[in-house]
């Protein structure tokens, strides 16, 4: 897999451009990971408990009793999006990911710029969510122990945690993620389920998914638009796919069974909290200044909301960890290729860990958070950087839609099936332009406003670095290995 020439090397490096001599290691540890690993990097990714105790209020507000109507919704939208993801995901097992299937599917320069997008963005997730913890914990600490420290002091311990578990390697990573995202799950569920045996005003009735009860159509809507992207994260499966067992397999169960898991997740959470709450009083639930998860937790679990808080950081940190092997990973696959500068495919020979792709990350998320969180605030942050992601993951999709209809139409034409294939991407695509259409008009306020910005500043410096780079005369060898897919089972 020559960059620049087509003389022979060892198995496991790449020639690096600037320096034809020196050899870059690019081999991950291969079948480290089973299918729990696989399955929880999604599920931490998707961040369970943060999706739905920070989403509630907003939805509930928006729809009223039918909240949890509006994350079934949004799991069915998912589900579609997530079909033909599934069948690249079976043939095209590899660390590129998105940057592997779209070139594979429509050509290197689309793949590039998918590649681009999905890393540039799961970089920076990391700053805000971090941010956003730190905050969380800063507010509940001060608040309720008289402990001080400064939001940016929290954010940075996680920062460092999601240093040390990706340069140790998956194994660590994977293990953590096991732990945390199943803690955080039972803590979600044992919440939903006490309210649902202690109800507020109301009783336990199943109003919230009779759609007889919407009533605002318009804030019903926007509620499915939040919904939809607290589900965004199941896709993460495809980053681990080289260091998996048997990764077109294992890849594709870990996409499908995470969106199913979280599914019934936020669903049946949503129905709990709100009848913990008492659907007698869901406008209080919807105003409410603490998020109703801390105050349920104090009045059901006798002042546990200390339960809620620990599950709320290991939500955070998980969701850290997640993103940071899927940018390490993306930007790794990228480079292998020669799309990236090639000592960002250097491998640790210990670790087997990108390590140059590992501290690039790092530098990134820790100067954004300090760079950004501290003028603008952490949740100013973390509410900018996540509507910028809605922007980013919008082209993501489409476009990979159009690289499975045009991989399995042209390279694949005996597994070419019209309802997964033109079917799925056709309705995914028009519920994506409508998400993003909904999104800006109106425009929210500042500095959220700056989001879609943003996006097409990730995008017009990913153009820069295509033109400016990887399309030079002389520089395009990238371009045949662009779609490469490593050696495994």
């Amino acid at each position: 897999m020559a960059i620049e020439d087509s003389a022979p090397r060892p198995p496991g490096v790449l020639t690096d451009p600037a320096d034809p001599v020196h050899l870059v290691h690019t081999d991950l540890r291969k079948g480290s990971v089973g299918l729990a690993g696989v399955l929880m990097q999604s599920v931490a990714q998707i961040s369970p408990t943060l999706g739905i105790f920070y989403t509630i209020a907003f939805n509930t507000g928006q729809a009223g009793k039918v909240a949890p109507l509006t994350y079934l919704a949004a799991f069915i939208v998912c589900l579609i999006i997530a079909v033909p993801m599934t069948r690249l995901a079976r043939h095209l097992p590899s660390a590129g990911g998105f940057y592997t299937y779209v070139a594979q599917g429509i050509g290197p320069r689309w793949g590039f710029i998918t590649g681009w997008l999905y890393a540039i963005m799961v970089t920076i997730v990391p700053a805000a969510l971090a941010a956003f913890t730190g905050a969380v914990l800063h507010d509940e600490l001060s608040a309720k122990y008289g402990f001080g420290a400064p939001w940016w002091a929290y954010a940075l311990v996680i920062l460092a945690i999601c240093l040390a578990c990706a340069y140790r390697g998956i194994v660590i990573s994977v293990r953590f993620l096991v732990t945390m995202s199943l803690f955080e799950i039972c803590v979600g569920l044992g919440l939903a389920l006490t309210g649902v045996f202690n109800p507020g005003a109301g009783g336990v009735n199943a109003d919230g998914f009779n759609p007889a009860h919407i009533g605002n159509s318009s804030g019903f809507f926007l509620a499915i638009v939040l919904s939809i992207f607290a589900f965004t994260g199941f896709e993460s499966a495809a980053a681990v796919g080289e260091e998996s067992r048997n990764p077109k397999r294992l890849v594709p169960m870990a996409i499908a069974g995470s969106l199913i898991l979280i599914g019934a997740f936020y669903v049946f959470c949503a129905w709990g909290l709100q009848i913990g709450w008492g659907t007698d009083h869901l406008k209080a639930l919807a105003d409410s200044p603490t998020a109703p998860a801390f105050v349920l937790a104090d009045r059901l679990w006798s002042g546990g909301s200390i339960i809620v808080l620990i599950a709320l950081v290991n939500s955070g940190l998980g969701v850290c960890i997640a993103c940071t092997t899927s940018s390490t990973r993306t930007i790794f696959g990228m480079a292998r290729t020669g799309a990236l500068p090639a000592p960002l495919a250097r491998v640790s020979k210990r670790y087997r860990t990108p390590v140059t792709a590992v501290l690039l990350q790092t530098a990134v998320a820790v100067t954004i958070a300090l760079a950004a969180g501290l003028p603008l605030g952490p949740y100013n942050l973390f509410n900018l950087l996540g509507t910028t992601g809605t922007f980013v993951y919008i082209p993501i999709f489409i476009l990979m839609n159009v690289a499975a209809f045009k991989y399995f139409r042209d390279q694949h034409r005996d597994e070419f099936r019209i309802l997964p294939l033109v079917v799925a991407p056709i309705i995914s695509t028009a519920a994506l332009i409508t998400i993003g259409y909904k999104s800006i008009v109106p425009l929210p306020a500042a500095p959220v406003a700056f989001a879609p910005a943003i996006a097409a500043g990730y995008l017009l410096l990913g153009v820069i670095v295509l033109f400016g780079r990887n399309l030079r005369p002389g520089h395009r060898a990238w371009m045949a290995q662009a779609g490469e897919l490593p050696d495994v089972d």
